[in-house]
């Protein structure tokens, strides 16, 4: 059967916006700046925990669930998101999905109690996740295939660097403003992301849809399935019996999904060996946050003893490097193609890994903050040709599902890498002994997931006509 015909009583999808013939550059800054947001609500909120722990007389462990509560909904729902948007009216629910988080913004920073804080922070993160699944059709719909990957580039620096920056000043908004003023601040950004994406994305006219049965399951199931596989990550260290019942549950979900009639098209368009391939590539290369969410932290408190605002400093390198090379990393995809230059920056990341295998007790912070800026300066040669070779594998009507793939393997990769890095620590003898066993996990992750590159012969995608 055709990836994209219908199943037997289906209900007949709506057409989206079809690719574009120019690019609507307003319509990917409004996306990017959404995404901005929608990522900034996830990571600064950390710096308000301390806070949130005192005022809700809680203990430290729940308020990771500030964190998990919105992290967990926002990797749970993209893949029916992205299924969605491939049907959807993309304007309608752009604006749909920012409206609803900014409500959800307000109702955090309204919160007279702990749960409801949650619930306001669930309520947020599953709207910010459809959003994040949408992501990849948009550009597919608002980017010429000439310009696809300086489309990319751009959505990947606004989300990157401006949610990294938000973590930094989401310190001077607490500080002024308690941590409620955090959640009125994005409450705030909130509104202006809606207006930007009302006035930019291509619409069809069609409106919101209704959900229908099939959307509810596929979203309960896969979503399902993902929240839990990522809940197993939180638990594997601490507590791994929850951490089997996680699993557990995520494989009898994801087994519900893969049997489900509507689920077919998607099911069909993952095993195909080019996008399967790369999608694995590009899960095992974002384990590199196991090198940057702990090992090298971890090394710069415990082993040097640097003030937190100096480890943070330090690690700014990274975007720093990362913003350098990413509009450059879209122009390269653009001219040379996506294929052959993800597959030369997927080898890049490797060769910067090395320097950090040999950091030790020794090692100066200007010397180690230049050898993370390289792997930054690496990495941010890879994102963007590689979210859009993924986007150029799938067919042009099935760019959302493609995109809310790239969302949730990214996550995966995310979350996989510090878990990776905490286990190889705790073998280790000594904080330098644990570090160095940290940082061959990762990088042995690394040239897995290089190798996997070169296996899916992505030279092969055909390079763009020139603009």
């Amino acid at each position: 059967m055709s990836t994209t015909e219908a199943e037997p009583g289906a209900r007949p999808e709506t057409p989206a916006a079809a690719p574009a013939a120019t690019t609507r550059w307003a319509a990917i800054i409004a996306v990017g700046f959404s995404q901005l947001v929608v990522a900034g609500a996830m990571s600064s909120i950390a710096v308000a925990l301390p806070l949130i722990r005192t005022d809700f007389h809680v203990t430290e462990a729940a308020t990771a669930w500030v964190l998990l509560a919105y992290a967990l909904p926002v990797g749970a729902v993209a893949i029916a998101a992205g299924r969605l948007a491939d049907r959807a009216d993309l304007r309608a629910v752009a604006v749909f999905a920012m409206s609803a988080l900014t409500i959800a913004s307000v109702a955090a920073a309204l919160a007279p109690t702990f749960w409801l804080l949650l619930t306001a922070r669930a309520v947020g993160g599953l709207l910010g996740g459809l959003l994040f699944g949408m992501t990849g059709k948009i550009v597919v719909s608002s980017s010429a295939p000439e310009h696809r990957g300086r489309a990319m580039s751009v959505i990947a620096l606004l989300m990157t660097v401006g949610g990294m920056g938000m973590v930094g000043a989401g310190g001077f908004v607490v500080a002024a403003f308690d941590w409620r003023g955090l959640f009125w601040v994005f409450a705030a950004m909130g509104v202006a992301a809606v207006a930007a994406v009302a006035i930019s994305v291509p619409s069809n006219g069609t409106g919101l849809p209704r959900p229908d049965r099939a959307l509810l399951v596929d979203t309960a199931t896969s979503g399902g399935a993902i929240a839990a596989f990522l809940l197993a990550f939180e638990y594997v260290d601490t507590a791994p019996w929850i951490a089997l019942g996680a699993l557990a549950v995520s494989v009898v979900l994801g087994t519900v999904w893969v049997r489900q009639p509507s689920s077919a098209p998607t099911v069909a368009l993952v095993r195909s060996p080019a996008l399967a391939g790369a999608l694995l590539s590009l899960t095992l290369l974002s384990t590199v946050t196991g090198l940057l969410n702990f090992s090298l932290p971890f090394l710069l408190t415990d082993v040097q003893g640097a003030r937190p605002e100096l480890v943070s400093t330090v690690m700014l390198t990274f975007i720093g490097g990362v913003a350098l090379m990413t509009p450059v990393a879209g122009w390269l995809a653009d001219r040379f193609g996506p294929g052959r230059v993800s597959l030369a920056a997927a080898g890049l990341v490797v060769v910067a890994v090395v320097p950090l295998l040999f950091v030790d007790a020794g090692t100066g912070l200007v010397d180690l903050g230049a050898r993370i800026g390289l792997l930054g300066l690496a990495f941010g040669v890879f994102t963007s040709p590689m979210n859009t070779l993924l986007l150029a594998s799938a067919p042009a009507e099935q760019a959302g599902t493609a995109g809310a793939f790239i969302a949730t393997t990214r996550t995966i990769g995310s979350s996989l890498g510090p878990v990776l890095a905490a286990l190889a620590w705790g073998l280790g003898a000594t904080a330098v002994d644990g570090y160095r066993l940290s940082a061959w996990t990762v990088a042995a992750v690394l040239v897995v997931g290089a190798a996997l590159q070169v296996t899916t012969k992505p030279w092969r995608t055909p390079v763009p006509s020139a603009a």
